[in-house]
């Protein structure tokens, strides 16, 4: 809802508290994922919560702002090839209704906000918006992201797929460029 501009960073803050601290709904989330991945679940959960909601979305952010060199790279080569490049960002307006400036916006040919569209990945009608800005078929598009649903999304309207890993970026940054130059892409434009 934040992201979408649906409430504001207090109403976020207030929810996102509640559900942080929500043990019941916490440890049975946690019990499943343990046995979902065969992991041991015999342990003593915890009876109480006190997660500050507003510290470690602080946190999140402050991680998130670091730009990734390796990727920024990518982006440079791909519109010196003369490809198109969007970015698709899930992101939130301050309680001013002002979304935060972002200094990568200028890199590429269209900056698609999910606050400024009312739209979220992994809704594919905000990839769908993100094609018509473009002007391109999904079928036409290498998608990257580091989030799994996200990337399924774009996979269900036919776009290629892949995951950037956390720490291993550059992988992925060789697999796009690996797809670009098998499909006969050259060089980039001097």
């Amino acid at each position: 809802q934040y992201e979408r501009n649906e409430i504001s960073y207090t109403e976020f803050i207030n929810k996102w508290t509640l559900e942080l601290n929500d043990v019941t709904a916490n440890n049975k989330a946690y019990l499943e994922y343990l046995t979902r991945r065969h992991l041991d679940t015999r342990m003593v959960l915890p009876r109480t919560l006190r997660v500050d909601a507003q510290e470690l979305f602080t946190r999140m952010m402050k991680v998130a702002e670091e730009p990734n060199e390796c990727v920024v790279e990518l982006v440079k080569w791909l519109r010196r090839c003369g490809y198109k490049v969007a970015a698709l960002t899930n992101n939130f307006q301050n309680d001013e209704g002002k979304v935060q400036v972002n200094a990568l916006a200028k890199l590429f040919d269209e900056f698609v906000e999910s606050s400024v569209v009312g739209l979220r990945k992994p809704d594919t009608r905000f990839y769908t918006h993100a094609c018509n800005l473009l002007e391109v078929s999904p079928d036409e598009v290498v998608f990257l992201d580091d989030i799994r649903k996200n990337l399924s999304a774009a996979k269900r309207l036919g776009m290629t797929a892949i995951q950037v890993e956390i720490g291993r970026e550059q992988e992925a940054v060789d697999i796009v460029k690996r797809i670009i130059r098998t499909l006969g892409a050259f060089e980039p434009k001097l």
